[in-house]
């Protein structure tokens, strides 16, 4: 999927979510109801079942690419953010989403650089305290070049 010019931000979520399903594996794969989604590209509406990862677009920056060009390098940044039911659940599905984002990189035909998305940073990594008896979270901020 390569990312096109007008529609990077969407292309880049859909490949980032691609890439996230294929590389972290799912702790209730065996009994998560087919209603529910483990990787997606926003917050549910319906009911969700924990553990889930939700990626979303945040913020891109541009500069031209010269004088005379119509191109552009697009830094954006992309929140990908773990939901568990514990906090080692947390701890290990973040570690494996970097993990599986850092090695994908360079991937024959299905990484992030052969799909026009590279430069890959994290920018910061922040765990969500809640009280109680509620899902875990931790928000990963992103960063990304693409050129437009």
């Amino acid at each position: 999927m390569t990312i096109g010019s007008n529609t990077f931000i969407s292309d880049s979520l859909l490949l980032l979510r691609s890439i996230i399903a294929s590389g972290v594996s799912d702790p209730i794969s065996g009994t998560r109801p087919t209603s529910s989604n483990f990787v997606m590209t926003d917050y549910p509406t319906r009911i969700a079942t924990y553990p889930i990862i939700t990626i979303k677009h945040q913020d891109f920056k541009t500069r031209r690419l010269g004088m005379r060009s119509e191109q552009n390098y697009v830094t954006m940044q992309v929140q990908v953010r773990v939901w568990a039911r514990n906090e080692r659940e947390k701890d290990h599905l973040t570690q494996e989403v970097y993990s599986t984002l850092r090695t994908k990189q360079t991937d024959t035909g299905t990484g992030t650089i052969d799909n026009e998305l590279f430069g890959f940073l994290v920018n910061s990594s922040v765990s969500v305290d809640e009280e109680g008896d509620k899902p875990k979270s931790k928000i990963i901020q992103l960063q990304y070049n693409v050129i437009t």
